[in-house]
């Protein structure tokens, strides 16, 4: 794999494949959101088959409609759009999260992550939902009904303002009535836990039955649009956009730039969840119904245009009783170990890409020596060992060959001379060679054609993993998920690259070629320095471990004459 021709090779494929992502991000195939019609008594849905302007409807912030002749004022499509209005603030701290609860809709309008800052050392958090103008992210429910309807708008009360949870659980309650109807809605927090709760109560004191149902929703801005993103920024080309999980059609994905051409319109089954993803974060509701009617909405003229809503089935609650719908919101890290606990589906928010299949396995081993060695450093290092392992009979081979090739030099020499002006016959002479001595000159291609995938694989690995994100090694390296900052690694890679030169056969290379490769260490110290350093820290060892493995067979071949 260390061999300057194949080192060449593998950074061409390498520039290959980011230019591929590149391409698939801007002119790729839209996503082909699954169209099924959702179920017709959909109160939500229903609102198509109605006399309202459907234009209207479309653009009118993102109330969701009540289908009814008798459509409640509160939310019918307004004319004109407003900025959304804000009532009195609720401060939840915990462990983990900082999040403000809005009055109006009872929403949460803002969400810090307390265990991430920006940048490492930093005093400033990520801010994953958020209420300032440009970034604006709401999570939002309600209740939808024809007899009564509770919906984002609507103000509720609240008799605290500021809650502290530094151990165990606490329940946020807001209230409100109308019409005999009381609903209470509670947040159920935990102090180390990034895992929410939502409950609506319904209490029915009027005198007829209540029927409805609750809908949940994600609403926000697209930050990254029109900005272009650096070339050493990891999140580069991580998804960002809306998804939604069932687990008959697994997860399907809506990029920002595909809402306006493409909708979501499916009726899901139970074990289902929508989310907002970009790198590292997300948010989702965790649906418990049985049945839930999922959209997706474009609205250009709102100031949260992007919106991915689930509405649960029917529940009746009878004149004089109390009922309850339950869903749950995820708002954080994508924690690989512990998303699938939390929802069936909801690690596959961490997104590989293509290479999955290898990615996956390659994070499960990643992960299993940290939870030894308690340190990234080192687990990339005992990685790269165990890879080197793997496939040591392949490179054996390779570098066998290799060392047997460098053997045959001279003779190569003296044939290029003597046929300096007849460079078909040269090559004919030299092929004859390589058969007479049993050499294959493509004896090196297999182990290095077969590691690609693996190289691209911890590439994602370690671009995708939040676990890694600003995780120290030591010494100068105290994030793996930046560049390193004074270019020690890219260094260490240049210097054995440039000893495997002095190793490998360069059989038939032109004076052109030879001053290509002899800047092939300074080429790729360039390129690395870009790249997290985790990721060069794992080439630098495979690189150093390669060129060991290669002396030594190269020794033991030159002692056997």
């Amino acid at each position: 794999m260390n061999n300057p021709k194949n080192l060449l090779l593998i950074a061409l494929f390498f520039l290959g494949f980011l230019l591929y992502s590149q391409w698939q991000l801007d002119y790729g195939p839209k996503t082909e959101a699954e169209q099924k019609t959702p179920a017709q008594n959909s109160l939500a849905t229903q609102l198509d088959n109605t006399n309202i302007n459907r234009s209207n409807a479309e653009t009118s912030a993102d109330i969701p409609q009540v289908a009814s002749t008798q459509v409640p004022a509160e939310i019918l499509p307004q004319q004109k759009i407003e900025q959304r209005k804000s009532g009195q603030i609720i401060t939840v701290t915990t462990n983990v999260l900082k999040l403000e609860i809005d009055t109006v809709g009872g929403s949460i309008v803002y969400a810090e992550l307390l265990k991430y800052p920006i940048k490492k050392h930093s005093k400033e958090n990520i801010v994953l939902l958020n209420r300032d103008p440009g970034t604006n992210y709401y999570a939002q429910s309600g209740l939808l009904s024809a007899q009564q309807s509770f919906i984002h708008t609507d103000v509720y009360n609240t008799l605290k303002t500021n809650y502290n949870v530094t151990s165990g659980e606490v329940d946020i309650p807001l209230t409100i009535k109308k019409n005999g109807i009381k609903v209470i809605k509670t947040y159920h927090v935990s102090a180390d836990d990034y895992l929410i709760t939502l409950t609506d109560t319904i209490n029915n004191q009027s005198v007829a039955s209540w029927q409805g149902q609750q809908y949940k929703q994600l609403q926000r801005t697209n930050p990254w649009l029109n900005k272009e993103p650096s070339f050493n920024d990891p999140g580069r080309i991580s998804f960002k956009g809306a998804a939604y999980f069932e687990p008959e059609e697994g997860l399907t994905q809506l990029a920002f730039a595909d809402f306006e051409e493409d909708k979501i319109n499916v009726t899901v089954n139970s074990e289902a969840w929508i989310s907002m993803v970009q790198h590292y974060f997300f948010s989702s509701f965790i649906l418990l119904d049985e049945k839930s009617d999922i959209i997706s909405k474009y609205l250009p003229n709102a100031e949260t245009p992007y919106l991915i809503r689930a509405t649960s089935g029917f529940k009746t609650v009878a004149s004089g009783a109390t009922s309850e719908i339950k869903t749950k919101l995820y708002i954080g890290p994508k924690i690989q170990e512990k998303l699938p606990k939390i929802a069936k589906g909801l690690d596959l928010t961490v997104d590989y890409g293509m290479f999955t299949a290898i990615s996956k396995p390659l994070f499960w081993v990643l992960n299993h020596i940290h939870n030894i060695v308690q340190n990234w450093g080192w687990s990339i290092i005992l990685l790269t060992i165990l890879i080197k392992l793997l496939f040591f009979k392949l490179t054996e081979k390779q570098y066998n060959s290799m060392a047997r090739m460098r053997k045959l030099q001279p003779r190569i020499k003296t044939l290029k001379e003597r046929h300096k002006d007849n460079k078909q016959k040269f090559n004919e002479e030299m092929m004859g060679l390589y058969k007479k001595e049993k050499v294959n000159p493509m004896g090196g291609c297999l182990p290095m054609l077969i590691q690609i995938p693996v190289f691209i694989s911890l590439y994602w690995v370690l671009q995708e993993s939040v676990e890694l994100r600003q995780a120290p090694f030591m010494l100068w390296l105290q994030d793996l998920s930046s560049p390193d900052p004074f270019y020690i690694l890219p260094a260490i890679n240049a210097a054995a690259m440039y000893f495997t030169q002095k190793l490998s056969p360069t059989p038939g290379m032109d004076p052109m070629q030879a001053k290509i490769m002899k800047f092939m260490p300074l080429g790729f110290s360039i390129m690395f320095a870009f790249f997290p350093s985790g990721l060069v820290l794992y080439w630098a060892v495979n690189s150093s471990l390669s060129l060991l493995q290669q002396w030594i067979i190269t020794k033991r071949i030159d002692a056997k004459g």
